[in-house]
This record gives structure tokens, C-alpha cells and sequence, in this order.
């Protein structure tokens, strides 16, 4: 006879059900308590814990501001908000921000999920707000008057996230909502949410962002502000004038406003503005990286960032792809020589010519890559090769540092600044009018800008100072501009603008 009680394969498994059951009930329960914003949640997320100084906001901010005073006041849409981007450029800090500015200005009732610990203990997004309705709200969302902010953290690790946000939005009226993504990669994967939600794209850091940063917590709190409006003019004077002298002029009349933030720089930094520049463009663009002071471990961190993109933010897009190595590859490949030559690139690493063009462009939609296509009609955009160029010069950078060491040869320190120009041209350029010039026979620029009836020519170099490129270019142009470290101050020679590189990071 046994002295142990050997219950039926049957019971056992009822057993086990209940048990987990009860569990995921009891872990159910204690997360929805937690969910409820306070404003001390809202200060811990928001101050750093060694220098007690809360995290300067992004410029972002002032545009999800004004979505949040225009619902709180009338209604307006949109009230639904999805902000993306390349890991680590902030996307979770500037919801909170957001959240601080309705808790202090709107109403309180703020409640917050971390898709990622509900994908943890097993529990979906649609379940949750089914118990969120029941035990918080005590109603359903379609019988709430009362406005409501929703905030959603790293939402896609969710399987069915992009269904049940669009039962959410169609309920909730009231409700405004703010979620996360790590990149418009799984954001932009249905049309279910397209006229539903509006994507912010959150970019890497612009030069006066990382300066308030980098100044805020060497001033306890009192950062360097960027200068008011500077970068609105400094754009208008640069890219829609009608001639060279009229977009000199404008320039020229901007130069006491740039001169008083350098010398703000200067004069109220432990750093010199070279440094700085150095810094920001090769290390602290992407805002996560701004308090690691070893060069080193940013590289193994931005290394590690792209990892965890290739393993885990492509691999939720295409399960099925499991050549991780060959992306590592070919992003190292095209660190080095950013043309999109499909056909070399095929016989080096081994894959199809389409399956390149398919990685490509997930690269492209992680926040990763920015492509441009040749400038010309549609025939040179079909039959020309594109060209890649990094999200973040910091992503190259890092790529390199595995062939070349912490010192890069010259020519890949013009790759960096090219791919910091092609950053703020897309981030304030409206999409399709930036191109690039291909043909190395020939004399020619790096971009064109086509605004106005006829386009701009821009050249960009480490050391240049010399406009060659823009001026004997017979492309039909309006004007040329060459921007380079090798420049000190704004000039006009013959057609082109010689514009210092400190003066176009001030965009």
C-alpha cells in the first residue's frame, strides 16, 4: 500500500489550472492597484536619483502639450498619440513629462501600463482593461464622462495590441491617450489604427537638446536654454530664399543670436564648444547615453542596442527570419560604404538581392537606417542604387569601432556628419524633397534639397573649404551650401553659402 496520495491525471490537471488560475487573479489584482499615477510616481520617473535634478524635456514636448491642452479644453482631436523611435531617445521619459503637465494642469486621473510586465506574468492588454473597466472605473469606457488619461508603455510586446487599441479608442471617448514603441517598425505594421492615432516620431537628441542636458545637471538645474526661434529662421534663411544673397542676408542678420549662444556655451561650461560638438555627434545624441562618461561603454552599449533590435524588435516583425548574423553583417557593410549596392552586397553575404532590399527596409522602419533615393525622375529612383545612411551617427560610429579601434580614419568622420546633416534635414524637411547625387565621375554635391521651383545644392566635409562641388555641379540649382568643420564663420563665394558645421547643428 502507498503512502502517498496519487490524485487522477484529471484532477491533477484541474488542480494545476485552478492554482494558476488564482494566481494570475492575485497578480491581476496587484497590478491594477499600482496602476493609478501619483505625483510622487510621476517625480521618481521623472528625477534623476544620484543628482535629485529632474530630466530637462525634449522639444518634443511642447507639441504633445498642445495636443493635451487642445482635448482638455474642447475635445479636439487627436486624442490618441503613439510616440516612436530608436531605443533610447527618450520616448518613455517625454510620456511622462506629458503626464506631469495633465496632472498638473488638467486633471489627475492618470493611470499607467507596462505592457512589457503584463507579457511577463501572462496576462494580455485586452484583459487588463477588461478588469480595469470592472474593479477601477466601476463602468465601461463607453459610459465615462469624465476625461481620463491612458499611458502605455512599450505597447507592441502585446500580440494583439494594435486590435485591442482600437477597441480602446472607439470606447474610451473621454480618454487621452499616450503610448510608447520601440520603433514605428511594429507601430506602423496595421492600417487598423492609421486614421485612429498620430505617430511622433521622436529623434535622437539636436545639438541645443544635448547642450540643456549636458548643462542642466554641471548648473544644478539651471541649463543652457536654445536660443527663441533661432532654428525656425536659421531654416527659413538656409533652404527657402530665393537667391544665394537673400539666404546670406537672412543668415548674416541671424549671426548676434548664434554668437550669444556660443558664448553662453563657453562661458558657462567645464567643456569647450569642440569637445562638445565631437561628443554630441560621435557619443550623446541618443538621449539614454548622456550621463555615461566612459566612450568606451557607450560603444558596447550602442553595440548591444543594436542587438537587441535585430533579436528582438525585427524578430517580433518577421518570426521567421532567424539570420541574425547576416544583418549584423550587413550593417557593418554598410557602415563602411553606405551605397546600397544590391547586387555586390548579394554575392558577399550570401543573400538574395530581394531578401537585401526586404532587411533593408525593416532596418529602415527600426529607426535604424535613413534611405535616400537618387536625385532625379522615377527612373533613377528604380534603376539607381539607394543609399543608407545611420539614424544616429553614434550607430556608426560604434559599428567601426570594431574594425578601426576608438580612432577613425578621416574619410569615416565625414560619414558621421553625414549622417547628422541627413538626421535634421529629415527631422525638418518635408518627406521626398531630400535626395542624394550619385555618379563619381562627375562633380557634383552630396544633396539636393528640392524646395521652391528649383532645388539646393549642399556639400559636407570634415576639413573642406571649398565650395567646388556646388558651384561646377551642372545640376540647375538656386544656390549652394557647403557645411565643414574647416569653415569659422558664414560666407558667400561666387553661388554657395560656406556655413561653419557649429551653425547648421543649431537647426
Amino acid at each position: 500500500m502507498s503512502f502517498f496520495f496519487t490524485p487522477s491525471t484529471e484532477s491533477y490537471i484541474g488542480f494545476v489550472d485552478t492554482y494558476f488560475c488564482e494566481l494570475m487573479e492575485d497578480h491581476l489584482e496587484h497590478y491594477l492597484k499600482n496602476t493609478r499615477v501619483s505625483k510622487s510616481a510621476i517625480q521618481s520617473r521623472l528625477i534623476h536619483p544620484f543628482t535629485n535634478l529632474k530630466y530637462p524635456s525634449r522639444s518634443a514636448f511642447l507639441l504633445l502639450r498642445k495636443y493635451a491642452n487642445d482635448f482638455f479644453s474642447s475635445g479636439a482631436e487627436p486624442r490618441f498619440i503613439a510616440l516612436a523611435g530608436l531605443r533610447g531617445v527618450g520616448k518613455t521619459t517625454l510620456m511622462w513629462h506629458t503626464a506631469e503637465y495633465i496632472y498638473n494642469n488638467h486633471q489627475t486621473n492618470i493611470f499607467f501600463f507596462n505592457v512589457n510586465i503584463l507579457k511577463s506574468i501572462g496576462i494580455s492588454l485586452y484583459q487588463v482593461l477588461e478588469e480595469f473597466q470592472r474593479q477601477i472605473l466601476k463602468k465601461r469606457f463607453v459610459e465615462a464622462t469624465e476625461p481620463i488619461t491612458l499611458l502605455f508603455d512599450e505597447v507592441h510586446d502585446d500580440e494583439n495590441w494594435a486590435n485591442t487599441l482600437k477597441i480602446l479608442y472607439e470606447d474610451a471617448r473621454s480618454a487621452f491617450i499616450l503610448c510608447t514603441g520601440s520603433s514605428a517598425l511594429h507601430l506602423n505594421q496595421t492600417v487598423d489604427l492609421a486614421r485612429r492615432w498620430r505617430i511622433e516620431k521622436i529623434y535622437p537628441f539636436k545639438f541645443n537638446e544635448f547642450i540643456s542636458a549636458k548643462t542642466h545637471p554641471e548648473h544644478k538645474g539651471k541649463m543652457i536654454p536654445p536660443e527663441k526661434d533661432l532654428s525656425k529662421f536659421l531654416k527659413e534663411a538656409l533652404f527657402y530664399a530665393e537667391t544665394a544673397n537673400e539666404s546670406f542676408k537672412k543668415i548674416q542678420d541671424l549671426k548676434t543670436k548664434v554668437d550669444n549662444y556660443f558664448l553662453k556655451i563657453e562661458s558657462n561650461s567645464s567643456y569647450n564648444l569642440r569637445e562638445l560638438i565631437q561628443g554630441f555627434i560621435s557619443y550623446q545624441n541618443i538621449p539614454s547615453f548622456l550621463f555615461y562618461k566612459d566612450k568606451y561603454t557607450i560603444t558596447d552599449s550602442i553595440l548591444d542596442l543594436l542587438k537587441r533590435v535585430i533579436l528582438e524588435d525585427i524578430q517580433k516583425l518577421k518570426p521567421s527570419y532567424i539570420e541574425h548574423v547576416k544583418i549584423e553583417r550587413l550593417l557593418l557593410r554598410l557602415a563602411a560604404s553606405d551605397e546600397l549596392n544590391t547586387e555586390k552586397l548579394s554575392q558577399i553575404l550570401g543573400l538574395r538581392q530581394n531578401e537585401i532590399n526586404d532587411i533593408i527596409k525593416i532596418l529602415a522602419d527600426a529607426e535604424i537606417l535613413n534611405i535616400l533615393f537618387p536625385y532625379g525622375g522615377i527612373d533613377a529612383r528604380v534603376v539607381k542604387n539607394k543609399k543608407a545612411f545611420f539614424m544616429s551617427p553614434s550607430l556608426r560610429r560604434a559599428l567601426l569601432s570594431t574594425l578601426f579601434g576608438k580612432d577613425l580614419p578621416e574619410h569615416y568622420r565625414g560619414k558621421l556628419l553625414e549622417d547628422i546633416v541627413v538626421l535634421y534635414l529629415r527631422r525638418i524637411l518635408v518627406e521626398g524633397i531630400l535626395s542624394f547625387v550619385s555618379g563619381e565621375d562627375q562633380v557634383n554635391p552630396d544633396f539636393v534639397i528640392e524646395t521652391r521651383d528649383t532645388p539646393i545644392l549642399l556639400e559636407v566635409g570634415t576639413k573642406k573649404s571649398s565650395s567646388r562641388q556646388v558651384t561646377k555641379s551642372k545640376i540647375k540649382c538656386r544656390y549652394g551650401i557647403l557645411v565643414s568643420e574647416g569653415i569659422s564663420e558664414p560666407n558667400l563665394i561666387e553661388n554657395a553659402i560656406k556655413l561653419p558645421l557649429r551653425w547648421f547643428l543649431l537647426l
